[in-house]
């Protein structure tokens, strides 16, 4: 079980490497590769190019920080440090991340075309936000039980 769970940390380190090293590469090339992407859709011409692109940056940038946030808790899980003041910390950080990408795509739904996409990302934003936020709080009482434990030993 011990080599099992090694190897799983492992292969969602490499996972999230990569999708660091891509989601960088992307919000580098937005401004060129967006016109070529949606050159032929409908809903690229009824949208200002500038918000659309605005938008992206303002969600891209929090997405990139969650998943250096979930790199960190992932080392930690390698070092079999999981309930740390570290992890406390990325998960506090991936939660406020996680609200403002749902915040920003809310405001997208509302006020811009809704596509079923703004409505996964929406959801999916607010999902990533309540979850880490619950496990936020749970490893905060684990820190306090492991240190009350330290205490009395």
């Amino acid at each position: 079980m011990n080599l099992k769970t090694d190897s799983l940390s492992k292969v969602l380190y490499a996972i999230i490497l990569f999708g660091l090293i891509s989601l960088t590469g992307v919000i580098i090339a937005l401004p060129w590769v967006m016109p070529a992407i949606f050159k032929d859709s409908t809903f690229y011409s009824m949208v200002n190019h500038n918000v659309l692109l605005i938008l992206l940056y303002v969600t891209g940038i929090p997405t990139w920080i969650i998943l250096w946030m979930t790199k960190r808790l992932s080392e930690n899980i390698i070092k079999r440090e999981p309930f740390s003041e570290s992890s406390s910390f990325s998960l506090k950080g991936i939660s406020i991340c996680a609200i403002i990408v749902f915040i920003c795509y809310l405001y997208t739904c509302i006020f811009l075309s809704a596509t079923l996409g703004t409505i996964v990302i929406t959801i999916g934003a607010f999902m990533v936000s309540l979850i880490s936020a619950i496990i936020y709080r749970l490893v905060q009482v684990a820190i306090e039980i492991q240190n009350e434990n330290e205490l009395t030993i």
